[in-house]
């Protein structure tokens, strides 16, 4: 499977599981079927990805510190626009 298919599947399920915001999950999939995004920074990709798969809705808070927020997801996804 490719980034950007894992990258999707990913922000799926972690709508159907974590919350992740459908906003920020139809963000994410308009970003993966945008014809070479993956070549514009694979580790940018790599770092979405992480993110994704380790949101929490309670990212910051006490024990959920390590956790990525919606915000975190957000930031990364202009970075990736700009560049693209």
């Amino acid at each position: 499977m490719d980034l950007s298919a894992q990258l999707a599947e990913t922000a799926r399920r972690q709508h159907d599981d974590a919350g992740l915001p459908a906003w920020l999950v139809e963000d994410i999939l308009a970003l993966c079927a945008a014809p070479g995004v993956c070549d514009v920074d694979e580790e940018l990709i790599r770092r979405l990805l992480r993110q994704v798969e380790e949101f929490d809705s309670y990212a910051g808070v006490g024990c959920f510190g390590d956790s990525a927020s919606a915000a975190d997801i957000e930031a990364t996804l202009t970075e990736l626009r700009k560049r693209h």
